[in-house]
């Protein structure tokens, strides 16, 4: 809204193997316990990802993602199992002992227990366009971190980048301001609104949820023309309801961001025609290097079309 350039907000990183417990759906199960040799296995026990990829479980993150997902639909559960039971308890509580510790705080001891997982978003390789020295095309505003996209992240994240990321790009971000001529103390901000604004009477609650379950399924892990194109509209149709509503809190403005990223990302994910990294079309399941090969930037001028 204030005219930053975003990029790349179609790339959406989904970890394979989170935690699939009513108490916790958050908790992340380590790549680490698959390295170790853990299996996947779906809600009837039986192994699926050597017929799946060469490298069976230890396939990148976006094919064992996609391949839980295929599961769950073609077995209509709503989680598939990481069989570790094999390793001994001692070297388990040695080697994971977080995760150990974790799923047995819920009942599982995955010395003896299949881990119930399923996939969930984890990371947003997209996010406001910045330089390398984490400068947006605003004059004054930086970004860095998750918020931030400047390209070193491709299209599919490798583990713990973002951690080095973190750490080089808020250094950089830093050593910029602090060459900045410093701000006046009698320096003021005034608000302005040049539209005005209208009480108006939204569920806010019931909107946000209506919205995550939208993205969840037409805007997830596989998507098609035609469930992009059913998102838009939907969410297109709660882009013109909270227009103009007046800010009366945090979770105003958070609902709007909300619904305005849901937006944004939609029209990136319609808009980029091939599969890539964490963007899976089945419609377009190809990638496409000769046409795109390339960052999608979204402005806002994308807000009124």
């Amino acid at each position: 809204r204030a005219g930053a350039q975003l990029m790349d907000l179609e790339f959406i990183q989904f970890h394979p193997t989170v935690l699939f417990h009513p108490q916790n759906k958050s908790f992340l199960i380590s790549e680490a316990v698959r390295g170790e040799g853990g299996i996947l296995r779906n809600i009837h026990g039986e192994r699926f990802m050597p017929k799946i990829h060469e490298l069976a479980e230890l396939a990148p993150r976006d094919i064992v993602a996609r391949a839980i997902f295929d599961e769950l639909q073609n077995t209509q559960a709503d989680h598939v199992y990481l069989d570790i039971t094999f390793k001994d308890k001692s070297y388990l509580q040695t080697r994971f002992p977080t995760i150990f510790k974790t799923c047995f705080d819920y009942g599982i001891d995955i010395s003896k227990d299949f881990i119930p997982v399923a996939p969930a978003e984890h990371y947003c390789m997209g996010g406001i366009k910045t330089d390398y020295r984490g400068r947006t095309s605003i004059e004054g505003l930086f970004a860095c971190g998750e918020a931030a996209c400047n390209g070193i992240h491709g299209a599919n994240r490798l583990a713990s980048n973002s951690l080095l990321e973190g750490l080089v790009f808020g250094k950089n971000v830093a050593d910029q301001i602090k060459k900045m001529v410093p701000i006046k103390e009698e320096s003021k901000f005034e608000e302005n609104y040049h539209i005005k604004r209208e009480n108006k009477q939204i569920n806010l609650e019931n909107m946000k949820q209506d919205i995550r379950a939208i993205m969840e399924q037409y805007v997830g892990i596989i998507r098609d023309k035609e469930g992009i194109l059913l998102a838009q509209r939907r969410i297109r149709s709660y882009l013109n309801e909270i227009t103009y509503i007046d800010n009366k809190g945090a979770e105003d403005f958070e609902l709007q961001n909300l619904v305005l990223i849901s937006w944004l990302v939609v029209k990136s994910v319609l808009k980029r025609e091939e599969s890539r990294g964490g963007h899976f079309r089945k419609d377009y399941p190809i990638i496409n290097d000769l046409i795109w090969k390339k960052n999608i930037v979204v402005s806002k001028e994308e807000l009124i079309c």
